[in-house]
């Protein structure tokens, strides 16, 4: 059984499905197996493409950044072991949906990745400039947590 982790931003376009494509490709360069990954947004935009200048970001950094933005359902949640959130407003997002016995697996990636308190800045029609911070601060983070498995691996709940 695998351990699933669900990254969570706004409209599933750049900050978690990032998340999502760089743990992926860490996970896979130091082939660790047994974790799964997958993210989704708080608001329900359609199924769109994710923010072209998210993808290019990713792509100069390496990463494939491809597939269309997926909204969170309670079933999807009730899926992962860790609901990893970019901002508060998310929480409170996914409080709303989930039962408060599955409230303790959700954490904020500043939190998670580096120990801080903060929310994570979402890039969407911002300035090229904000993209790479949030790409650079994003990866990073995803490195820490994978680090981190690499010593502990998360094990799933029952």
């Amino acid at each position: 059984m695998n351990y699933k982790i669900c990254f969570v931003c706004t409209g599933n376009a750049c900050r978690s499905p990032f998340a999502e494509c760089v743990t992926k490709k860490l996970l896979a360069d130091a082939g660790m197996n047994g974790i799964e990954v997958f993210s989704l947004g708080t608001l329900d935009c359609g199924e769109y493409p994710r923010d072209a200048a998210m993808v290019d970001v990713a792509k100069e950094l390496g990463y494939d950044l491809s597939g269309t933005t997926t909204v969170m359902t309670r079933e999807k949640l009730m899926a992962a072991d860790a609901v990893i959130v970019f901002d508060e407003r998310h929480r409170d997002a996914i409080t709303r949906v989930l039962d408060y016995s599955y409230w303790n697996k959700i954490v904020l990636f500043n939190k998670m990745a580096f120990d801080e308190d903060g929310n994570v800045e979402d890039p969407h029609y911002q300035t090229a400039a904000v993209y790479h911070r949030v790409a650079k601060h994003i990866e990073n983070g995803c490195k820490r947590l994978v680090e981190q498995w690499k010593l502990q691996p998360p094990k799933p709940k029952d």
